[in-house]
């Protein structure tokens, strides 16, 4: 069904689970600089890596498995997003289709009167003025179609107005078979909180009477409400219509729906999704996307997340940082939901690397202690500063693993056995990992105290001698 984007007429807009940010791959490897200061032991070399891989892989498996995971849902999801778009595309136009073809049922349905070519011209200037009026006051969200047969029809999305966060609940296992269920058996239900709730569609094809005589034939969309509910929506914009007959009424209907549709449907505190399960053989005008809790919820989550990150992006918010105000666009949101601007940020992170504080690199909140994720450190960071902050990592990761010693006359890590003892890969010195002298196979290790008393028994006879 064609358009004719007038004004501030705009494409619709399918509103899908949204994908996430482009996050970039990290590898957790020895820095190539050695001579940097890092405060610590030195980062084992590349064939020490090889012979510890399996240990410090172990240790770090589950956090790069994860890394690995979203990298590549997000992969994959950049890769179906051309043919999501074209699936989208597909389904808005057949969903058009639909809806036109119950307008034309509508208005075969219904005897136009006879009218003179004078009323008809009167009606006619009604309806564009109200057309170009209703394009003003709702811009990107109205869209005019072409002429079907010298009819006017448009269509409008309209943006319920929801008193802050609403409760939206759902009874998981509903079901029209009642048999099914002893009378006292509990329903299972899941609940979330939404602020913005997708669009009701209102279409409408304007008879060549109206407004003198006949009303605009209309269907009524909602992605997310069962159509026994959708069908009261259209029973109270009949009642509008026949309570100011004979003058335009679109207004009044996007209004009410708008401001009134979720108190009429006594959904004032709380949304229940469903029933599930139940056919509705009521208004055909009522036009319904409601399949099932596991389709409703995820679409009015993701919707209400779309709009929450637009408002975010384009409004002012102060830094909990430097107290300063940025448009959303340049803040950075943590998983925690904490949000701050780039630039603290970016010189939080340099700060703590340069410090080699690499522990306490968290979200800047002081109650919250939430992760910074690599990829976003990747991304605050130049790639020295990254570099090092892995090197860092590598080294915390050696120091928290028991059998990790580090060589006495090179401070090279090197995994210790079984017998306690450890040979390095970096200048093959082999040694006793307890008192940190040659390998001695067969000979009891000397404690410090006994390494005391040796050297005690020495400075008596060297000052015997004397």
């Amino acid at each position: 069904m064609g358009k004719n984007r007038r004004g501030g007429g705009r494409e619709k807009q399918d509103h899908r689970p949204p994908q996430d940010e482009d996050d970039e791959t990290w590898t957790l490897r020895p820095p190539h600089n050695q001579d940097q200061n890092l405060d610590a032991p030195s980062v084992p070399s590349t064939s020490l890596a090889q012979s510890i891989g399996e240990k410090v892989n172990g240790q770090q498996e589950k956090q790069e498995e994860e890394e690995e995971e979203i990298i590549a849902v997000e992969a994959s999801e950049s890769r179906k997003g051309e043919d999501d778009d074209v699936e989208a595309s597909e389904s808005r136009k057949g969903e058009d289709d639909d809806v036109l073809s119950r307008l034309e049922e509508l208005q075969l349905g219904v005897e136009e009167p006879k009218l003179s070519d004078e009323q008809l011209r009167i009606d006619d200037q009604a309806q564009e003025d109200e057309l170009l009026a209703m394009e003003s006051i709702y811009g990107d969200d109205f869209f005019i179609f072409e002429r079907q047969e010298g009819c006017r029809s448009f269509q409008i999305h309209i943006h319920i107005e929801t008193p802050g966060e609403i409760a939206v609940t759902t009874k998981l296992n509903s079901s029209s078979d009642l048999k099914t269920r002893s009378d006292g058996s509990d329903e299972f239900s899941y609940s979330f909180k939404a602020q913005h709730l997708p669009p009701i569609m209102l279409t409408c094809l304007l008879p060549k009477s109206y407004p003198s005589h006949l009303p605009p034939y209309f269907t009524i969309s909602v992605q997310w409400l069962h159509s026994s509910k959708i069908s009261h929506l259209c029973s109270e914009l009949d009642s509008i219509w026949r309570e100011q007959p004979g003058q335009e009424v679109m207004y009044q209907w996007v209004e009410w729906l708008q401001n009134s549709s979720l108190s009429y449907l006594g959904f004032d505190k709380e949304i229940i999704l469903g029933p599930y399960g139940v056919r509705d053989a009521g208004d055909r005008r009522a036009v319904t996307g409601s399949v099932s809790p596991d389709v409703d919820i995820p679409f009015i989550r993701s919707y209400n997340d779309d709009r929450l990150r637009e408002n975010f992006h384009k409004n002012l918010h102060e830094c909990c940082i430097c107290f300063s105000e940025f448009a959303g666009t340049e803040f950075v949101r943590l998983p925690c939901q904490h949000f701050f601007c780039w630039k603290c940020m970016k010189t939080y992170s340099d700060m703590h690397v340069k410090e080699a504080t690499v522990s306490k690199l968290q979200c800047p909140d002081a109650k919250c202690g939430g992760k910074i994720p690599p990829g976003l450190l990747k991304r605050l960071l130049d790639d020295e500063e990254f570099e090092r902050w892995e090197s860092l990592i590598l080294i915390k990761t050696l120091e928290a693993m028991s059998d990790v010693v580090y060589c006495p006359r090179c401070e090279t890590p090197c995994i210790e056995d079984e017998d306690q003892h450890a040979q390095c890969s970096k200048c093959f010195f082999s040694f006793c990992t307890l008192c940190k002298e040659r390998r001695h196979v067969g000979i009891q290790c000397m404690t410090p105290d006994m390494k005391l008393h040796i050297l005690q028994d020495i400075v008596l006879e060297s000052t015997a001698i004397w």
